[in-house]
C-alpha cells in the first residue's frame, strides 16, 4: 500500500513538474493545488481544473507536448465499430479512455493520463493489441464513451438488427413485427435506460424524416436518440401492446399502464398516446413506488418550515392547501404528510386524478367523469365512510370548493392542491371561484406554495465568487448576508454530464392567523396577504431559493429560472 501511495505521489509531482516547464502554472500555484490535494485525496489536475488554475485543455496538451504524443479533440472523431465488442462501457467508464482505431496491429486510445501505464497494460490484455495512446481532455473522453458505448448502445445495435423494408405493414404484420427480439430489445433498452438516469417521462416523438426520443430529467428535456422512420410504427405498436392498448386504433388518443422492474425497484408506467401529423406520439410516464414516500426533511423544508408543516398536519380539523405548477411535487409533499398521519387511528381516504401511488393503508378512489364521478361527487360519498382525513387531487371549481370547505367545517382535516403562483394566491383564486370570504377564513388553515429547483452534482459543482453586483442585490432581499460564494454546475458521468443530479423542493408557507382572516373576510389582495405573512416570518420562494443557493444546494440561475426572479 505504501509504495502505491509513493506510486502516485511521483505521478503527481511529475504532472505539477511538467505543467510549470510549459508555463501552465507556477510553483505557487502547484503548492497550493498539493496542499488542497493532501486533505481532499483528489487528483492533482482534477483540483486544477476546479480552482480556475488551468483548463483541462491545458493540461492535456502540456502533457501530449511533454511525451510527444498527439493531442487530439473527439469531437468530430467516430469510433471503429469493431471496437464495440472488445470492451465493455463499464470498463472504459472506469479507466476514462476511449478506444478509436486500429492501426498497423496498433490500437489507438485516448487517455488524459499518458503517465498511468497500469491502464494501458489493461487494455492490451483485454484487446491483444499493442497500445499506440493520444492524448485528449477528459471531458471529451467521456463525452465519447458516452456516444459510442454508452447503455443506449445496445439499442442503436437492435436498429441495426432489423431489417427495413419501405412498405404499408397491416394490423397483424404489425403485431408480429412489434414481438420479434430486436423491436423488443429497442424499446427495453430505452425505457432501461430512462430509468437508469432517473427519468421521470420518456417521449416517443414522431417526425417527418425519423421517430425522435426525448428523456425529462430533473424537469428538463434532453434528446437521446432517433429512430428510423420505418421502424416508427413496430416500435408504437410494441409499447401500445405491452400497456394493453389497441393496436388498431390510431385515431384516437388511448391510455395504458405497465409495470417493470429496474435499478432494483419496481416501477409503474403510465401511457399516453396521441395522434400526431407523422404518425403517433408516445409519452411513457415512470412512476417509481418507493420515491414517492420520502420523509418532509427530504423534501427540503427548512427547520422553520417542518414545525409549521408540522403543526398544521396534526390539527383535528380545517383545509390545508398545497399550491403550484404541474410537476412542481404537490403530490409528493401530499402523499409525504399522508405517510405521517397514515396509522391505525385513521380513516384517511383519497380521491385523485388518476391515483398515481398506492400508499398501503390509505383508501383510493380515483374519478371517471365521464362515469359522472366527479371530485364533487366523490366527496359526498367520501363523507359518508367516517373519514379523520380526505385528500382531494386538486380543486377546479366552485363545486368542488365548497364541498371541501363543508368537509373542513364539519370536523375533517382536508388536504387539496390548486395552481396558484404563490401561496396567498390560493386565498384570492377561492375567491375567484366565487367562494364566500368567511367559509375561507373559517376552513383554511395554512398554504404551502412550492417549486422544485434541480440540485447541483455534488461531484461536479464549481464553487465560484459572484461578482459585486449579484452580491448587492442578494444582501438587498437578504440583508443577513454578509460574505458568501455561490457554486455552478459541472459535468460527470454520475450526473450523464449534465452538471445537475434529482432535484429539491423550495417552500413559501403560512398559517391562517386572525390578521390574516380579517383579511380575506376584507377581500384583502394577495399582496397585503403575502405582506402580513412574510411580518411573521415567511419566506418567500425567491427568498427559499436564494438560501439553497448560497447553501450551495443549487445554482443561482436555477433559482432564477424557476421562481422567474432577475438578478443578473
Amino acid at each position: 500500500m505504501a509504495r502505491k501511495n509513493k506510486e502516485v505521489e511521483r505521478g503527481t509531482i511529475r504532472l505539477g513538474d511538467i505543467l510549470i516547464k510549459w508555463g501552465i502554472i507556477d510553483k505557487e500555484k502547484l503548492h497550493e493545488a498539493l496542499r488542497i490535494q493532501k486533505l481532499t485525496r483528489k487528483r492533482l489536475g482534477e483540483i486544477l481544473v476546479e480552482k480556475g488554475l488551468a483548463t483541462e485543455q491545458q493540461i492535456a496538451e502540456a502533457l501530449a507536448q511533454e511525451y510527444r504524443l498527439p493531442f487530439v479533440s473527439l469531437k468530430k472523431v467516430e469510433a471503429d465499430e469493431k471496437l464495440f465488442k472488445i470492451f465493455s462501457y463499464q470498463m472504459l467508464k472506469k479507466y476514462n479512455v476511449a478506444p478509436l482505431k486500429i492501426e498497423n496491429d496498433y490500437l489507438v486510445v485516448a487517455t488524459n493520463d499518458p503517465l498511468d501505464l497500469g491502464v494501458l497494460q489493461e487494455l492490451r490484455s483485454v484487446s491483444g493489441y499493442r497500445i499506440r495512446p493520444v492524448v485528449a481532455t477528459l471531458q471529451d473522453i467521456k463525452d465519447f464513451i458516452n456516444k459510442y458505448f454508452g447503455p443506449l448502445y445496445s439499442a442503436k445495435e437492435a436498429i441495426k438488427e432489423i431489417v427495413i423494408e419501405k412498405k404499408e405493414e397491416s394490423t397483424k404484420e404489425l403485431e408480429v413485427a412489434a414481438q420479434e427480439a430486436p423491436i423488443v430489445k429497442l424499446v427495453n433498452s430505452v425505457i432501461g435506460e430512462a430509468i437508469k438516469q432517473k427519468a421521470s417521462d420518456v417521449h416517443f416523438e414522431p417526425r417527418r424524416e425519423n421517430m425522435r426520443i426525448r428523456f425529462r430529467i430533473d424537469g428538463v428535456l434532453y434528446e437521446k436518440m432517433t429512430v428510423p422512420k420505418e421502424l416508427q410504427a413496430a416500435v408504437i405498436s410494441r409499447i401500445k401492446i405491452i400497456s394493453g392498448m389497441d393496436i388498431a386504433e390510431k385515431r384516437k388518443p388511448q391510455d395504458g399502464r405497465m409495470s417493470i422492474s429496474g435499478e432494483g425497484k419496481e416501477y409503474d408506467i403510465r401511457v399516453s398516446t396521441l395522434p400526431d401529423i407523422f404518425g403517433e406520439k408516445v409519452v411513457l410516464r415512470l412512476l417509481d413506488k418507493e420515491s414517492i414516500i420520502r420523509s418532509l426533511e427530504s423534501l427540503g423544508m427548512d427547520k422553520r418550515q417542518l414545525e409549521l408543516t408540522k403543526f398544521l398536519i396534526y390539527q383535528p380539523y380545517g383545509m390545508i392547501l398545497v399550491t403550484g405548477p404541474t410537476g412542481s411535487g404537490k403530490t409528493t409533499t401530499l402523499y409525504s404528510v399522508l405517510n405521517i398521519l397514515n396509522d391505525e387511528t385513521r380513516n384517511i381516504v383519497t380521491v385523485e386524478d388518476p391515483v398515481e401511488y398506492e400508499l398501503d393503508g390509505v383508501n383510493q378512489t380515483a374519478i371517471n367523469v365521464r362515469a359522472g364521478y366527479t371530485f364533487a361527487t366523490a366527496i359526498r360519498h367520501i363523507l359518508r365512510q367516517d373519514p379523520d382525513v380526505i385528500m382531494v387531487g386538486e380543486i377546479r371549481d366552485l363545486e368542488t370548493a365548497e364541498i371541501a370547505i363543508q368537509a373542513a367545517l364539519t370536523g375533517h382535516l382536508v388536504l387539496s392542491t390548486l395552481h396558484t403562483n404563490t401561496s396567498a394566491g390560493a386565498i384570492t383564486r377561492l375567491l375567484d371561484m366565487n367562494v364566500e370570504p368567511f367559509l375561507i377564513s373559517s376552513s383554511v388553515i395554512g398554504v404551502i406554495a412550492q417549486r422544485l429547483v434541480r440540485k447541483l452534482c455534488p461531484f461536479c459543482k464549481k464553487e465560484y465568487e459572484p461578482t459585486q453586483k449579484v452580491k448587492e442585490r442578494i444582501k438587498e432581499l437578504m440583508p443577513q448576508m454578509k460574505d458568501f460564494t455561490l457554486a455552478k454546475p459541472g459535468g460527470c458521468e454520475d450526473c450523464f454530464n449534465i452538471g445537475y443530479l434529482g432535484r429539491i423542493g423550495i417552500f413559501e408557507m403560512f398559517k391562517v392567523d386572525e390578521e390574516i382572516r380579517t383579511l380575506v373576510l376584507e377581500r384583502a389582495t394577495e399582496q397585503k396577504i403575502m405582506e402580513s405573512a412574510i411580518s411573521k416570518g415567511t419566506d418567500t420562494l425567491q427568498i427559499s431559493g436564494l438560501k439553497k443557493a448560497i447553501d450551495k444546494i443549487t445554482s443561482l440561475e436555477e433559482v432564477m429560472r424557476v421562481t422567474f426572479m432577475e438578478i443578473i
